[in-house]
């Protein structure tokens, strides 16, 4: 991760994701039997892309996005949100691939296509890029409304009234001037 920022493995990863389960359910239109064996490969594939894409860098994600503040909630939420999930799965998937329910077999590649689709639509738009920054340049970066795909660009400086990369003069933010008054009074 210290080449490539979080969002860049994160935003790939899913992009590959996305089209490797495209391809799933696409050979899972052929009732051959290598289909069987280009399904079980692409899984394999998926885990491999998973395991050094998504899944770890989700962990370093949650522990570094939130505010400093909200920190500790957020990553309650998050896993909270995670478990939850994985109910809903184990329901589900059994239903999809069994022969007397759903029967969807390598045809329900299509479906996770599609969510993991829209996790790559919400994360190329609103994941931004925590790399190389301390969590109070991200407290300011989101308290000055930066856009997410702009925080590897953007300039804070919060004491000189910084400029970020296509935002205009965004200039102090109201708790930095708190700090430096509350600063001023203790000494």
């Amino acid at each position: 991760m210290s080449h490539a920022g979080r969002r860049t493995l994160y935003v790939n990863g899913l992009a590959l994701l996305t089209i490797i389960l495209l391809i799933i359910g696409l050979v899972s239109i052929s009732n051959s039997k290598g289909a069987s064996w280009g399904i079980g490969s692409l899984l394999l594939i998926y885990t491999f892309t998973y395991d050094i894409t998504v899944g770890p860098v989700c962990y370093s994600l949650v522990a570094e996005i939130p505010s400093t503040r909200l920190k500790t909630k957020s990553i309650v939420l998050a896993r909270n949100i995670y478990n939850v999930m994985g109910i809903i799965n184990g329901v589900i998937v059994p239903y999809m691939l069994n022969p007397t329910a759903w029967n969807w077999k390598g045809k329900a590649g299509f479906f996770w296509a599609g969510m993991c689709l829209l996790c790559f639509t919400w994360a190329y738009f609103r994941l931004p890029e925590p790399k190389g920054r301390t969590y109070g340049e991200l407290d300011i970066l989101f308290e000055r409304r930066v856009a997410a795909r702009k925080f590897r660009q953007a300039d804070v400086s919060p004491w000189a009234g910084g400029e970020a990369v296509g935002t205009g003069n965004i200039g102090r933010v109201e708790s930095d001037e708190k700090g430096a008054a509350e600063m001023l009074e203790k000494v």
